[in-house]
């Protein structure tokens, strides 16, 4: 499945099938085998879930998902432009804020939008990191009070690392 279209189904169903991942547990982080990034393991009731598309997914009740996406050996553009084409397939959205941040040290793009999705509304956040030939794509889906999963997440996105290969410039 696409990246984008993985991003509108995740955001317009919230549960799918699993899919291959390559994270494993240990000390209270999630390490990747292949890529050797690691973030860690939110506490306040989050559980891990199998969501196609999806590195890792976590869910906390039936109403707030997060998800993180890595993917690497693709042509990659600047984070900004990577994470509009999140927006792709999720309508009635209203764009609250977008702009630069900087995680695991380097420079990526950050939007928080209302969407009207099933029925509901939800507020959906994204984080978008491009580094040495890879993306990463940072989601988080709330419905009800928004303001739990926006700290939980950024908090969550904050625990993100890279390898140090990457800081020498080469992919992991």
């Amino acid at each position: 499945m696409s990246r984008l279209r993985c991003r509108a189904v995740l955001a317009l169903t919230l549960l799918l099938p699993a899919c291959a991942r390559d994270l494993v547990a240990e000390n209270g982080r999630w390490r990747s085998t292949r890529g050797g990034y690691s973030i860690g393991a939110p506490g306040g009731g989050w559980e891990r879930f199998d969501l196609e598309g999806a590195s890792l997914a976590l869910r906390r009740g039936g109403s707030e998902t997060m998800s993180l996406q890595a993917r690497c050996g693709r042509p990659v553009a600047s984070p900004a432009i990577m994470a509009r084409h999140l927006l792709i397939g999720i309508p009635e959205r209203t764009l609250r804020q977008a702009g630069p941040v900087s995680v695991a040290g380097r420079s990526g793009w950050a939007q928080t939008f209302d969407a009207r999705l099933e029925g509901r509304t939800v507020r959906i956040q994204t984080v978008t990191l491009v580094s040495a030939g890879c993306a990463y794509d940072f989601l988080a889906v709330a419905a009800g009070d928004p303001e739990p999963t926006q700290r939980a997440f950024e908090s969550w996105v904050e625990s993100f690392s890279l390898p140090e290969l990457e800081a020498a410039g080469r992919a992991p």
